[in-house]
């Protein structure tokens, strides 16, 4: 009987060969989450709020003194929900593509939109105005990025009428509480407003995001740290040691780590003195050939703190927008995937809306429902993670037990395993997996083989394992290097944390 413990604990590699991974390594994973030392089938999602009326591009969440909205933008339109009535809040019509990521964020209060192509607006939470052009900003220029941080809005990439400069940081003057900067002027000494080219490097600047009493500004291929100094210069800039930049907008994410960065090539974490590649000979190459080389700067990082993890959400090769997530489990810095379909932007934040937690709401068997009873499945103690997609719906992660309405395949499998000697045949008899689930709940369990890590694997007909009755799963393989599966299809959540072989081995040849 050979073990193999904590099934969740090293996660999915797929840049080293399987036959060198530890023992509790996976070769290849979907729809799971990794917890604790567990593999467990990842959670749903459902739909939220009204059904926006656009595609939405951008979302995030705001508050007001006296209300929760959730706000999205599409690309003619903006809309904002409250949990109980949808809002367009346009005013002029933006006139920005796909391909225009929206950026902004809150100052003092207020929200702030930028999609790059039109002149920033800003809202202040009274549902009877509509988005309004920022104050102080000249109608004849725009910006790539604008970002807040302090008291200041930050404008990155600034076009002067025809003129672009994709160096230039340009900040406002600072705001006070519930206002937006007044002016944006650099040469007038009566206010703080500032510029500066970061022309160090020939990379141009993409986003930023603060990190403590930093704002990290990256680039292309390069980043930068903005600290505030006050006095004649306002902030000092300094450039943070490496070839990390970022790949779009939006890119980038604050985990308690640092940030979380997808670059050109990489991804990093980025604790604001240094960038660290966190998939270097673990995912790397197995992401970057995965992303879309056409459609990669509509990737995106959100965070999803209720499970310490962040998610990588990326437009696989051949789609245009997000069908999958690479989830990092920052506590445990473990990797796995699931599927994504049609998402255009992510957020997190506490949101203000209710789903019907009833039990006769419950779409699923009582066995299979994985909340507890009476649980309220939105509470606003806790940071949601919220998508948006083409659909278009708003959709809560982690509620319920299925893909907004559709069931889904959640997947483990192992490759290479030797059991301590790659030369020797081995015959796999039976395994016995440890899996805690609803009872009468059914998983499925294969078992490969093959004599050469090279050549294909042969796979046993998969064997139903009953959860509460099954004791093992009767399953035969023979072969120098051995192989597992662990599935489900059906509606039900399942973790395993153990799986035993019952192996026989034999000879050389």
């Amino acid at each position: 009987m050979i073990p193999i413990k904590d099934l969740g604990s090293v996660g999915f590699i797929p840049d080293q060969l399987a036959q060198e991974l530890p023992d509790a390594g996976l070769s290849s994973i979907s729809n799971i989450r990794l917890r604790d030392g567990n593999v467990e089938r990842i959670g749903g999602d459902t739909a939220i709020y009204t059904t926006p009326p656009v595609t939405p591009y951008f979302c995030a969440p705001y508050s007001t003194a006296s209300a929760r909205f959730f706000v999205y933008a599409g690309l003619a339109k903006v809309y904002v929900d409250d949990g109980t009535t949808q809002t367009e809040i346009t005013g002029t019509a933006p006139t920005g593509a796909a391909g225009n990521r929206w950026s902004g964020g809150t100052l003092n209060g207020v929200l702030v939109l930028n999609n790059g192509v039109d002149v920033p607006t800003y809202w202040g939470g009274n549902v009877a105005n509509n988005l309004a052009t920022l104050t102080g900003w000249n109608s004849a220029w725009r910006c790539a990025a604008m970002r807040p941080w302090k008291n200041y809005l930050f404008a990155l990439d600034v076009t002067k009428t025809a003129t672009r400069y994709p160096h230039m940081v340009k900040w406002s003057s600072a705001a006070d509480p519930g206002t937006v900067p007044a002016s944006w002027d650099e040469t007038d000494p009566a206010v703080d407003a500032g510029e500066l080219d970061l022309a160090e490097t020939t990379d141009f600047l993409v986003d930023c995001l603060p990190l403590g009493d930093q704002l990290i500004i990256y680039k292309q291929f390069s980043m930068y740290a903005a600290t505030y100094i006050g006095g004649q210069f306002i902030f000092n800039f300094r450039r943070i040691p490496g070839e990390s930049g970022l790949l779009a907008k939006g890119c980038v994410a604050a985990t308690p780590k640092g940030h979380l960065a997808l670059t050109n090539g990489d991804l990093v974490l980025m604790d604001g003195q240094g960038a660290t590649s966190i998939v270097s000979g673990r995912i790397r190459n197995w992401l970057f050939n995965s992303i879309d080389q056409t459609y990669y700067d509509r990737s995106f990082v959100a965070t999803n703190p209720s499970y310490n993890e962040a998610w990588v959400c990326y437009p696989v090769t051949g789609n245009s927008v997000c069908t999958r997530a690479l989830i990092w489990n920052y506590v445990e810095n473990t990797f796995t995937t699931r599927e994504l379909s049609g998402v255009t932007y992510g957020c997190s934040g506490q949101i203000a809306v209710s789903v019907d937690d009833s039990f006769g709401a419950d779409t699923v068997s009582f066995d299979e429902s994985s909340t507890s009873f009476d649980q309220a499945q939105l509470p606003l103690s806790k940071s949601q993670l919220v998508l948006v997609t083409n659909t278009p719906q708003v959709l809560a992660i982690d509620v319920g037990n299925d893909f907004h309405g559709s069931t889904f395949t959640a997947s483990i499998e192992r490759t290479g395993l030797a059991f301590g000697d790659p030369a020797i045949v081995k015959t796999v008899r039976a395994v016995y997996p440890r899996i805690d689930g609803n009872t009468g709940s059914t998983v499925y369990v294969q078992v490969g083989a093959t004599m050469d890590a090279e050549t294909p694997y042969t796979w046993s007909t998969a064997v139903p394992y009953v959860i509460g009755s099954s004791f093992k799963a009767d399953t035969f393989a023979t072969g120098r290097f051995i192989g597992y599966r662990i599935y489900s299809e059906a509606t039900f959540s399942w973790r395993a944390r153990s799986i035993d072989f019952d192996v026989k081995m034999a000879g050389r040849y």
